[in-house]
């Protein structure tokens, strides 16, 4: 992780310089010196990325993130100081002036010892001869070796994949003539290979192609290493345009003929062998067509003489040239090596000629690979396919798009083993053919439960059990601990799957091993976990692009790569929750510990001792504070989990930190159920950025927090507030605040604005947040939250106008509203909850040509009624409608209306017959999804089984024979 310190701490030296200088009175040019040899520092850590295979450079990259550790400590120690410092009174610097002038010399004094450790770790560079060196072949062999367990751990047992197999062979064989690529995706351990190898093994696939080739590709890929590995299955085997001897060789060659020569002139006068100069001087290929013709020839002859003369002794002889000269030539091989990475490209290129065949890449991961060796593949027209596995979606995707003219096929996901499945391929390898003992069977299928579905640790740890006695108490101690036996010997699981995590580039690995923080089986809020990212320094500024959109990239890429998986999704089909595999996250806490970056603990005393940057307490039933409150710590995170039991005043915690903790950056204490005043005294805390408590007690949020000028996320949803603080316009930086409402905000009066704000939840709308809309106080605020009120509803969409990137709306009790015609809204999404939805309700929405996702929900299941008349002009980019707990009275459907409609959901709502009728002229539905329908909607929605491109989820399921009319 030091490239990640060392690059946050360079933004932060670079903004501190540039925008807050004033804050480094009487150390700037010592901070100056520190920012230029940080910014050499990391230029060796980017040139010595992905090469770091070399122990000393370990231990170099080790000792750069400790000083840079160090050197942000007193640089933030510095700016706390500073910044308390400001706030004083003139009375009261004054006072403390020789107190500001020792802190003064004391960070000088630090940042020159900080630059002498970097010094001396360049010195260090020299004086061992540390080189930053490509990786070696003891890397390369390490990981062939790890590439071939894997394989084995894959292949060991073959189970399930039937579904998978059929679906994948119907690809590759049927559909268009032209080459195409099929992918399998998923991350490591799942079991791709045992599926393509099942696949490529296939009796149909078999007869179908007239080649089939295989290539392990892996990480340390080469070019040329992957196209001799397709030459050496290609049969009959090409015939090269030129033959080459290795020059090694072919001095080995000449000095055997000398030996030979020397050891029989007589036998050799007058030939070829005799004069050596004329065979040196010969073309490779001419040289080694005239020595076999020569030897054959003699050979020939001795043959001869051994069957009249019966004399063998000159016969031997000549055996024993001609399999010298074999070997020689065997040991060259067919000449192949000799080659540019061109020829042998044209070489398999000619090879494919008119044939269909099949080629498996396994194990790809970087898209340049394809992209180099895909025009070497020939499209014959004849149904080729290309079969490549991979962790990464992008590798699959890029290699499917390279056919332009026909649609791409999507990549093949390939699913967890369900639990029966994962028994299966347990018991197999455990009990090898036998039946597993009834009194093993509940509790052996609760241990593989623990693997969740992954066959790389089923596999694992069948290998672990099968060895071992078979009883209860055996057994017995797995239960609970499955991880720690899985991890123990890293070569057979860990290692396996950390392939993907040292392939991450830098920028994403801090952003996977803060999958660390949350506890096992957890569903992870994707959005919190970007903003928590955007706290931490994880995030880079991309040009103008927002922020929280670079964060949703980042994201994306590491489902991509394999390593998190969808748990849910929101409406407009992003990620709304995740989850990460048990393995994944103790390979993110392992790691994370190596590196100072995370701890997880429980029941612990929360020292000042602790050396990790962040702290994560999972389920403590009582936290132990440090007895010596005011003893610095140096932990930037402070993450909670679980209910905790208190024998403390619930702001105890909060004030602790306040005392002690005054560097920290983010406080997420919203899942402990610790319900928490704020202290006066949280301005102590002038580096926080996130901030995250919940209160069930109603107070006021005191005026000190306006002093965080670094907060960028307030959440105090959970919370009961009388008001806002009036500072509140103090927060510059300030980029989501979240609160439970009906609350309202402050008066200004000046311009004043948050001019950052993206996210604003809980507000109540009156005539002050009206006139604050159209001061533009939010000018760049995506998503809003608002409880309605009746004296200015009726004008709230006007409003909103000058709101222009504004996404993402939320009302809560609509009564009336109304839209101009002059001008449209930039919303593409809105959500009302306990709205009352008329016809004119409905009219003014439908007239948002913007809108894409609707969502409509009544606060108890069926109070709510809704009326829907849509005309051919209503919701014309309307993508997504969700209704929960709604009476629909009416809904009248004019030609084309909603003719975009894909997706409609609906929950515990209840329809009439003419109402549910409607449904069915929504002729764009892709998707629809019924939870706990009507016996009327019930029976209407199972035509839409009958229509092409429309899937139908309804739960409780269907009962064809409960489905008469009502």
């Amino acid at each position: 992780m030091a490239d990640s310190v060392v690059t946050f701490l360079l933004e932060n030296l670079t903004q501190l310089l540039t925008q807050e200088s004033k804050l480094l009175g009487g150390v700037e040019d010592q901070v100056k010196l520190l920012h230029n040899e940080l910014r050499m520092i990391n230029i060796f850590l980017q040139n010595s990325e992905g090469k770091r295979h070399d122990n000393l450079v370990k231990e170099v990259v080790s000792q750069i993130r400790d000083v840079a550790y160090e050197a942000e400590d007193v640089i933030d120690t510095f700016i706390v100081t500073e910044t308390k410092h400001r706030k004083r009174s003139k009375l009261r610097k004054v006072i403390h002036y020789f107190d500001r002038a020792s802190a003064l010399h004391m960070v000088a004094k630090k940042i020159e010892s900080i630059k002498n450790v970097i010094k001396e770790i360049y010195d260090n560079r020299s004086k061992y001869g540390i080189e930053i060196a490509e990786p070696s072949g003891g890397d390369a062999e390490a990981e062939e070796i790890l590439n071939r367990r894997r394989r084995y751990v894959e292949e060991d047992q073959v189970v399930g994949f039937g579904h998978d197999t059929e679906a994948l062979v119907k690809q590759l064989m049927d559909g268009n003539l032209q080459r195409t690529v099929v992918s399998i995706i998923g991350m490591g351990g799942l079991g791709k290979t045992t599926l393509a190898r099942k696949i490529y093994n296939n009796y149909h696939i078999k007869n179908y192609f007239d080649f089939r080739g295989w290539v392990y590709v892996s990480q340390e890929y080469r070019i040329r290493e992957v196209l001799l590995e397709v030459l050496k299955g290609v049969t009959p085997r090409p015939k090269l345009k030129r033959f080459v001897l290795k020059a090694e060789l072919k001095e080995e060659l000449l000095h055997g003929l000398e030996a030979i020569y020397s050891s029989d002139k007589t036998k050799f006068q007058g030939t070829v062998i005799e004069d050596l100069k004329v065979i040196k001087e010969m073309r490779d290929e001419e040289c080694k067509n005239t020595l076999f013709e020569f030897l054959m020839t003699k050979k020939a002859e001795e043959d001869i003489k051994e069957n009249i003369l019966k004399d063998s002794r000159d016969d031997k002889l000549i055996d024993l040239l001609l399999n010298f000269v074999r070997d020689i030539y065997r040991m060259n091989g067919e000449g192949w090596q000799d080659m540019n990475d061109d020829e042998l490209k044209s070489v398999l290129l000619e090879c494919l000629k008119d044939k269909r065949y099949l080629l498996v890449m396994d194990d790809i991961w970087e898209t340049e690979l394809w992209a180099e060796v895909s025009s070497v593949f020939p499209d014959n027209l004849n149904g080729s396919r290309i079969l490549i596995t991979s962790r990464i979606k992008e590798v699959a995707l890029d290699a499917s798009s390279l056919n332009n003219s026909i649609p791409p096929n999507s990549p093949y996901e390939l699913p967890f083993l369900k639990e029966d499945e994962s028994w299966e391929l347990f018991s197999k390898k455990v009990f090898r053919g036998a039946t597993c003992p009834p009194e093993l069977e509940t509790f052996g299928k609760k241990i593989v439960k623990s693997c969740q579905g992954l066959p790389l640790a089923i596999v694992v740890l069948a290998g672990l059990l099968a060895n071992k006695e078979k009883t209860y108490r055996t057994w017995s101690k797995y239960i609970g601990n499955v991880n720690s036996y899985l991890t123990e010997d890293r070569s057979s699981c860990t290692d396996i799957l950390a392939l993907s995590y040292n392939h991450l580039p830098r920028h994403l690995k801090p952003c996977f091993l803060y999958f660390g923080i949350y506890p096992e089986d957890f569903e992870i809020p994707v959005r919190q976990l970007i903003r928590l990212w955007k706290a931490e320094g994880f995030i880079r500024q991309t040009g103008n692009r927002n922020m929280e959109d670079v964060a949703e990239d980042y994201f994306e890429e590491l489902i991509d790569r394999s390593l998190i998986q969808v748990a849910t999704k929101r409406l407009d089909g992003g990620v709304k929750t995740c989850r990460i595999h048990d393995l994944l996250r103790d390979l993110c806490i392992s790691e994370s510990t190596k590196e100072k970056f995370l701890e997880v603990c429980s029941d612990v005393n929360l020292s000042p001792m602790r050396k990790s940057r962040r702290i994560s307490i999972h389920h403590a039933n009582h936290l132990k504070l440090s007895s010596k409150p005011c003893e610095p710590s140096y932990s930037r995170s402070l993450i909670g989990f679980g209910e905790l039991e208190s024998p403390f005043d619930t702001s105890y915690y909060l004030k602790w930190l306040c005392e002690g903790n005054k560097l920290v950056r983010v406080v997420e204490l919203r899942n402990m159920g610790i319900c928490c005043l704020i202290p006066k005294k949280i301005e102590n805390l002038a580096l926080l950025r996130y901030l995250s408590i919940p209160s069930s007690e109603l107070h006021d949020i005191p005026e000190s927090v306006c002093n965080l000028w670094n907060l960028e996320t307030l959440d105090m949803r959970n919370s009961r507030l009388k008001c806002l603080p009036k500072g509140l316009w103090k927060l510059q930086n300030l980029r989501h605040l979240y609160l439970d409402g009906p609350i309202s905000l402050p008066r200004i009066d000046n311009e004043a604005a948050l001019p950052n704000l993206q996210v604003l939840t809980g507000i109540a709308i009156n005539q002050d947040t009206v006139n604050l809309f159209g001061k533009s106080t939010f000018p760049n605020v995506r998503k809003l939250g608002l409880y309605s009120s009746r004296e200015v509803e009726s004008g709230l969409l006007s409003s909103l106008h000058p709101l222009c990137y504004l996404q993402t709306l939320k009302i809560y009790e609509l009564f009336h509203l109304s839209i101009p015609i002059s001008f449209q809204l930039t919303v593409t999404k809105i959500t009302l909850v306990g709205a009352v939805l008329s016809r004119s309700n409905i009219r003014a929405l439908g007239s948002l040509t913007n809108l894409r996702i609707l969502s409509v929900r009544g606060v108890r299941q069926g109070c709510s009624e809704i009326t829907l008349h849509c005309d051919e002009s209503s919701f014309l980019q309307l993508e997504v409608f969700k209704m929960v707990n709604m009476d629909v009275l009416k809904w009248t459907m004019g030609n084309g209306a909603m003719p975009s409609l894909q997706r409609l959901n609906i929950e515990h709502c209840r329809f009439n017959y003419a109402a549910a009728k409607s449904i069915l002229c929504l002729t764009a539905l892709r998707d629809v999804e019924i939870l706990h329908p009507s016996p009327i909607l019930a029976k209407v929605v199972q035509q839409l089984q009958m229509r092409d491109g429309c899937k139908l989820q309804v739960y409780p399921p269907l009962d064809p024979t409960t489905l008469g009319w009502v």
